[in-house]
């Protein structure tokens, strides 16, 4: 028989007695009557402390009203971690490590921009025997740079230039502008009566004072630039300082050395290399003959240049003699070297307050040459130079405040080159260059221009150019 169904039974009833017994233990609580005849007859006990764990959620109680917004802060400058590829943007946005924050206080840093565009119409002037045409071009240039100041006395300046190709005919365009040109690439320290710059600096003392009205194409063309090169023009690697001794008088002096193309002032030493007009050719047709593009190492030349700077309300004025040194074979010793200097000097006048200015220019150039069939050694021939010239500016209007001279007006200048080895054959190189600009707004003007070169040796027939240029330029400065 079979007793599993007798054997449960007796324990659901064991089950149910033992629940019976504790049911009977528990307090008793009074009906809910009761308890609320008691709330009304007599003040409530405070409420006990809330259970830890209520068997029912409570009801959310409404939510809280938002909080006022916050101001609104300005925007955050980006910032740009240092050497990351960000170009100009690592300059105007330096980034410190953690923990050593940059003090941007004292650091001011302005970009600068030049622009100029427009076309020039060449009319040729060759030999008898040659049949050159004339032609118009579209051109274009451009300077843009960056400056930076940090406190009181350091600042720096960095600037590079597209060019516009041999007599403003244009450079390549694959691939972008081919010619960039570095300019001034400049570091100064200075206090409030002295300068000290190093690096590719221009010298102010060797730039003569020319009309501001022919600066269109930023002395760019044939008109403009080789005359401020045969006077002494030096823009280059060096070191620069100037000193003020009372109010509008200073001293300075420039030191350049290095590879001949490394300035510009090694353009006026004159005497032939064969198989070049000058020997200044002979290091820079390398350039485009080596495989890293550099100009031939074995030249090398030194310049210096004592000057005096005279800067007043009505009168202005730079005389400096750049001395130099040659060598055109630092490969050995024995040869000999090309010696010289050049003595110049430049002024101008501002009158009527400033509507009238004219200026004038003066420089003699003495070196020594090489025998041209032993450039070993020098030759008894001197290689001299003399260039004079001048012009006026007249200045009808000033309509906006500029930062530069942003004048209304007209100007004219001439320049006369002439040069000659020993007792050979006088050569004679004239520019002359006829301008006016109008500012269309403050930072555009519009500038048109009659210009002229020619280079006419003794008994030879004389060959030049003869243009006209119409540019619009746009100047932040």
């Amino acid at each position: 028989m079979n007793t599993k169904p007798w054997a449960t039974a007796a324990a659901i009833v064991a089950a149910c007695t033992v629940v019976v017994h504790l049911a009977d233990a528990a307090p008793k609580q009074k009906p809910l009557k009761a308890k609320a005849a008691e709330m009304t007859s007599q003040p409530p006990d405070p409420p006990p402390p809330p259970p830890p764990a209520a068997t029912k959620d409570p009801e959310p109680l409404p939510p809280p009203p938002p909080p006022p917004p916050p101001e609104r802060a300005p925007p955050a400058e980006p910032k740009v971690e240092a050497g990351a590829g960000a170009g100009s943007g690592s300059l105007a946005n330096p980034s410190a490590p953690p923990g050593n924050p940059l003090d941007t206080e004292h650091l001011d840093i302005h970009p600068y921009l030049l622009v100029s565009g427009g076309a020039k119409y060449d009319i040729v002037k060759h030999r008898p025997e040659e049949d050159k045409q004339n032609r118009i071009s579209t051109f274009a240039l451009s300077r843009i740079g960056i400056k930076a100041r940090w406190g009181e006395y350091i600042s720096a300046e960095s600037e590079l230039m597209a060019s516009g190709g041999v007599s403003l005919h244009g450079t390549s365009a694959y691939e972008g502008q081919a010619a960039l040109q570095v300019r001034q690439q400049v570091l100064r320290a200075g206090g409030k009566i002295w300068r000290l710059e190093v690096g590719r600096v221009l010298d102010e003392a060797s730039v003569d004072y020319f009309s501001a009205h022919v600066g269109e194409t930023f002395l760019q063309d044939t008109a403009t630039r080789d005359p401020l090169l045969f006077d002494g023009y030096n823009l280059g690697n060096g070191i620069r300082g100037t000193v003020q001794l009372f109010e509008g008088f200073r001293v300075g002096l420039t030191f350049n050395a290095g590879n001949p193309v490394s300035t510009t002032s090694s353009l006026m030493i004159g005497g032939t290399y064969p198989p070049f007009e000058r020997f200044y050719t002979q290091p820079y047709q390398a350039v485009a003959q080596g495989a890293n593009n550099f100009p031939d190492d074995s030249f090398h030349i030194m310049v210096v240049t004592p000057a005096v700077l005279i800067d007043s309300g009505i009168f202005d004025a730079r005389v400096a003699v750049q001395a130099f040194d040659v060598d055109t074979d630092m490969n050995k010793s024995s040869n000999d070297h090309i010696r010289g200097y050049n003595a110049r000097g430049t002024m101008r006048l501002k009158l009527f307050d400033s509507m009238l200015v004219p200026f004038a220019s003066a420089a003699y150039t003495r070196n020594d040459t090489l025998i041209t069939n032993d450039l070993a050694h020098r030759s008894k021939d001197r290689y001299q130079a003399v260039n004079v010239g001048g012009g006026i500016d007249f200045d009808w209007a000033r309509r906006f405040k500029c930062a530069y001279d942003c004048a209304d007006g007209i100007g004219i200048q001439y320049q006369q080159v002439q040069f000659q080895i020993g007792d050979g054959i006088v050569t004679t190189n004239r520019y002359l260059n006829v301008g006016s600009t109008y500012w269309l707004t403050s930072h555009v003007s519009l500038g048109a221009r009659i210009a002229l070169w020619q280079t006419e040796p003794e008994y030879s027939a004389a060959t030049g150019e003869r243009s006209a240029i119409l540019a619009l330029r746009f100047v932040m400065p």
